[in-house]
């Protein structure tokens, strides 16, 4: 479910642009508005999941700043520095940083099936990535750097999610996460355009699409997962997305999947397959 959530983004991201928005407002806005709705949410329902005892603090600072702030933005500059191929092969690498730093910080256990899962999505992505870019690869430093700081910020909010389980809600943790991860991205949008937003109302609507359903339900379903499965294979299992977004493309906007963005999300599937088998 998560991965059909997050899969929309690149959809509704290429309307939303076709209506004159650019991608900094656009994940700025994105947090801002998850972050409204789940405090609204929050204040009608349980006032008491705004409670967070003093010394997390600065942990929650961190899994907002990393896990949203700097995953949405290091994947926007990554794609303003490169192409799109090595900056989506790049964000793909934070399903081996979990499943190594979850070894380390929760105990989960390294397995072949993880090892072979990790494998094969991984191929399957930088395939399918591939299939989508020229065939020029056009990576820099500042490019692999960006993608690189966006693979962390995906690793750093799935390996803080596990850790905010043990003693708040997913409620708590979504509106913390995304409450300091706007307020980075925010801060960065200032600096670079100014306060004022001037959005079409296609735009806006596309916004609040993209706020409610890949952002605030992708993620709000995925931190909840976070407290039955491993962190390791929530991230592995989710990498499913690009081939979802293959098809979902086509569905949407026509655009015809190569023959090697198909084989691609075979390759993918089969990894996921491998690790529910295993």
């Amino acid at each position: 479910m998560t991965a059909f959530c997050w899969s929309t983004l690149g959809v509704l991201g290429k309307l939303a642009y076709g209506f004159g928005t650019d991608p900094l407002t656009l994940i700025s806005l994105r947090a801002t508005i998850a972050t409204v709705v789940v405090g609204f949410f929050l204040v009608i329902a349980n006032p008491g999941r705004f409670r967070i005892k003093r010394q997390d603090l600065p942990f929650f600072i961190v899994y907002g700043f990393l896990g949203v702030g700097m995953n949405y933005l290091g994947y926007f500059y990554a794609l303003k520095f490169t192409t799109v191929a090595p900056a989506i092969t790049l964000l793909y690498t934070y399903p081996a940083m979990v499943v190594v730093f979850a070894f380390f910080m929760y105990h989960e256990p390294i397995t072949k099936p993880k090892v072979i899962a990790l494998t094969l999505t991984f191929v399957g992505i930088a395939l399918s990535a591939f299939g989508l870019s020229s065939p020029k690869l056009g990576l820099n430093l500042p490019g692999f750097l960006f993608g690189l700081l966006a693979a962390v910020g995906n690793a750093a909010y799935t390996l803080s999610g596990k850790r905010a389980h043990a003693s708040y809600s997913f409620q708590t943790s979504l509106f913390y996460s995304f409450l300091f991860g706007a307020l980075t991205l925010l801060t960065f949008r200032f600096a670079e355009s100014g306060a004022i937003f001037v959005l079409r109302p296609e735009a806006i609507l596309l916004i609040f699409v993209i706020a409610l359903v890949p952002t605030l339900l992708g993620y709000g379903i995925y931190t909840y997962s976070l407290r039955f499965i491993e962190a390791g294979k929530a991230s592995i299992t989710v990498s499913i997305e690009p081939a979802i977004s293959i098809y979902l493309a086509f569905l949407a906007l026509g655009e015809v999947p190569s023959l090697v963005q198909i084989m691609a999300s075979v390759i993918i599937i089969l990894g996921v397959v491998v690790l529910q088998l295993g």
